[in-house]
């Protein structure tokens, strides 16, 4: 019986975690590698002032670096 107390401990999750780990060391890749974010079609769309759209990436880069440091090791370790 599903609930909400035990929702992610399924094993299909497990999956999911993996593609979004994935995920984020690619994001994280793209940043070491020099990517330019604010080059990006949908980024030039989006923000019209250059500064804001690197903030915004930055916060994103926050977030997949949280994402690792959070949930790799229970991933590895599973």
């Amino acid at each position: 019986m599903f609930n909400i107390v035990n929702g992610f401990n399924g094993a299909s999750n497990q999956w999911l975690n993996i593609a979004m780990l994935i995920a984020a060391v690619f994001r994280v890749y793209l940043e070491i590698i020099k990517f330019d974010f604010s080059e990006l079609p949908l980024t030039k769309g989006m923000f019209k002032d250059a500064t804001i759209a690197r903030k915004f990436h930055k916060n994103g880069l926050y977030l997949c670096l949280g994402y690792i440091v959070l949930s790799a090791p229970f991933t590895l370790f599973s």
